[in-house]
């Protein structure tokens, strides 16, 4: 199954940890789930500050031109930048 930006979250020995992850793929078998994936991180190690800036960037480069390759390539950035913030907001206020 294919993955998509966003937030995953693990349950492991009662305890509960949020990822950010970029696009991948995740595997589901009986005993046991693989997810490969170009990026995963935790709350505590998304940098606030330069996810907001990853964001602003991608918008505005987004409002010039650019070849199909490029605007591909613009948005995965951006939902994976709003996937960092997502996470760190969510774990810092609830």
């Amino acid at each position: 199954t294919t993955l998509v930006p966003g937030e995953l979250r693990v349950l492991k020995n009662g305890r509960e940890t949020a990822l950010a992850i970029g696009e991948g793929f995740v595997e589901i078998k009986a005993d046991a789930v693989s997810v490969l994936t170009d990026m995963a991180l935790e709350s505590e190690k998304i940098d606030l500050a330069a996810a907001e800036a990853a964001v602003e960037r991608a918008k505005a480069a987004m409002k010039e031109d650019h070849t199909s390759e490029e605007v591909a390539s613009i948005q995965a950035s951006l939902q994976k930048a709003l996937a960092q913030l997502h996470v760190k907001r969510r774990r810092h206020h609830g």
